[in-house]
């Protein structure tokens, strides 16, 4: 890929980063809800909620999701653990600075400056999606930020290729400023059709679509062209990282192919794996008390 042609066109999702950030943090964004916090790292202003006591558990936010669906899971999990749901960069409101480019160890190095200045150390990891990869490479390489890893919907770097080449066959978001430029336009149209593949409760649609609505006309990003063109351009498999690691998969997720499914338990020894066969995508979002359950059961077993 053309490196001032990729540089170019991450310039259309950080644009105005500056001018965002204070936006965001006096605006809309920052009254959702009494928990809502900011925290500004060298690149990035992270938006995200904090709640309860314990032991620390990171949710990542997996766009077109934003903050404002992930209360129920919140007032649920904040009962046994200190909850943490983080957007992620230039992702709903966590606005970037322009120099940030979206690649691979630069922003897995940003979440973990923000997981160490706001979680501190021997969190549990509950990354979702393209982010289990930054929670295998952060654990790897800062073991003492993570005690343990429960990871949705995770896959290898082979797996997310896979993925990626499905979510996108003619292959518009792999093309520097065009992917960028179609993404702003697509996304509002794109986000109900997403949804309506990955959502298995299809009794949830109605409110994650209004939800995200909301969002999008406030200013919320989806910035998956450039995550596509540069953050999973990674093509070498992880090393695997020290710690218990379990993957919990919405087997009525549309959005990966069947042979995603536990993927992380071929690629690695020693992976307990939970399939909840009629959730999708966000099983933590479409049912929170089964993820729970799976989760404290499987920390109780370490």
């Amino acid at each position: 890929m053309n490196r001032f042609l990729a540089k170019l066109g991450t310039r259309v999702d950080t644009w105005g980063g500056a001018k965002k950030m204070d936006q965001f943090r006096s605006g809309w964004p920052a009254h959702t809800s009494t928990d809502v916090k900011f925290h500004r790292s060298a690149m990035v202003q992270y938006r995200f909620r904090e709640a309860g006591s314990g032991p620390t558990i990171i949710f990542t936010v997996d766009p077109p999701m934003t903050l404002e669906v992930y209360g129920p899971l919140i007032d649920l999990f904040s009962r046994h653990y200190r909850v943490v749901a983080v957007e992620l960069p230039a992702m709903g409101f966590s606005a970037v600075r322009s120099a940030y480019a979206f690649g691979f160890r630069e922003t897995n190095d940003e979440l973990a400056s923000f997981i160490r200045d706001v979680c501190g150390e021997n969190n549990i990891f509950a990354f979702s999606c393209a982010a289990s990869l930054a929670a295998l490479d952060i654990a790897f390489r800062m073991p003492k930020l993570a005690s343990s890893l429960c990871l949705i919907q995770a896959g290898g770097t082979e797996a997310f290729a896979i993925w990626k080449a499905a979510r996108d066959p003619k292959r518009v978001l792999a093309r520097p400023i065009v992917g960028q430029l179609a993404m702003k336009r697509m996304a509002p149209r794109r986000m109900p059709q997403w949804y309506n593949l990955s959502v298995g409760r299809k009794e949830k649609l109605d409110y994650f679509c209004s939800c995200a609505e909301h969002s999008f006309e406030r200013g919320a990003m989806w910035s998956l062209a450039s995550a596509y063109q540069l953050y999973l351009n990674q093509t070498e498999e992880l090393p695997r990282p020290s710690q218990p690691i379990l993957s919990m998969w919405g087997a009525a997720d549309g959005s990966h192919p069947i042979t995603n499914i536990h993927s992380l338990a071929r690629l690695y020894n020693d992976v307990k794996c939970i399939t909840f066969d009629h959730l999708g995508h966000t099983p933590e979002l479409e049912e929170p008390e089964l993820v729970l359950t799976a989760i404290r059961e499987f920390l109780d077993q370490q």
